[in-house]
């Protein structure tokens, strides 16, 4: 998809990774994360996206596009942070509203025990009870999922992610039943085959953190596919 920023409206009142709520030139209206959110963050939006949508999670559509290095001179300053260049923009969600920690139980289990198998995978800490990082429809009953930009933590701990990921209850049912370790070990490992085509698709500019391109990003792909391709072994499922 080629996608142009031609409007920044604000910044979103949400989200520590300093999206933008901005409009495309396809006239919808977009959660844009630019050079405010970190060549690191912007990797692994995109790889944990395409990975999600590939291993089936309801992730909005999502691009990357560019906004105009003259559209962000016009802006006022609060609004410049965005950057010029290629970003990450995730189609908004309209109808939806943050997920409650009251509304969790109402989200179907299989979906739960997706996204706390997926989180896992990629080393995701970001979806905890106080921050859940989802969506949610209470018109259709359909659940949205968002933020990726803390997958493929360095820093991870198992401990702190099974203390607190919002759908920790749901273990057993998958990390103690081996017909679902081997259900999911394949669904993931099939997810996995979008690899090499979205690290194709990722744009030059985001290899380098500075425009110079003197400073390499703070994202190693090889170590980040090295830690996607565990799902593969036993040691996946072995957990504190």
């Amino acid at each position: 998809m080629s996608l142009t920023i031609v409007e920044v409206i604000k910044q979103a009142d949400q989200g520590l990774s300093s999206p933008f709520l901005c409009r495309g030139d396809d006239d919808e209206l977009y959660f844009v994360k630019g050079r405010a959110s970190g060549r690191a963050s912007l990797w692994a939006e995109w790889l944990a996206g395409n990975l999600g949508q590939a291993f089936g999670l309801p992730i909005p559509p999502f691009c990357i596009a560019e906004v105009p290095a003259a559209l962000i001179r016009e802006c006022p300053p609060e609004l410049r942070p965005l950057g010029c260049g290629p970003a990450f923009a995730s189609r908004n969600a309209e109808g939806c509203q943050w997920l409650e920690l009251a509304g969790a139980p109402a989200v179907d289990k299989t979906l739960q025990r997706d996204i706390l198998v997926f989180d896992w995978w990629l080393r995701n800490c970001d979806r905890t009870r106080g921050n859940p990082n989802l969506l949610w429809h209470s018109g259709n009953k359909e659940l949205v999922v968002i933020d990726h930009n803390q997958a493929f933590d360095p820093a991870f701990s198992a401990t702190e992610f099974w203390a607190h990921h919002l759908f920790a209850g749901q273990h057993d049912a998958v990390f103690n039943d081996l017909a679902e370790q081997a259900h999911y070990a394949a669904r993931l490992n099939d997810a996995l085959s979008v690899w090499d085509e979205a690290c194709d698709n990722v744009p030059s500019e985001w290899w380098w953190e500075n425009d110079e391109q003197d400073l390499p990003a703070r994202f190693d792909p090889v170590a980040a596919r090295t830690l996607a391709a565990r799902c593969a072994t036993p040691d996946f499922w072995r957990t504190p």
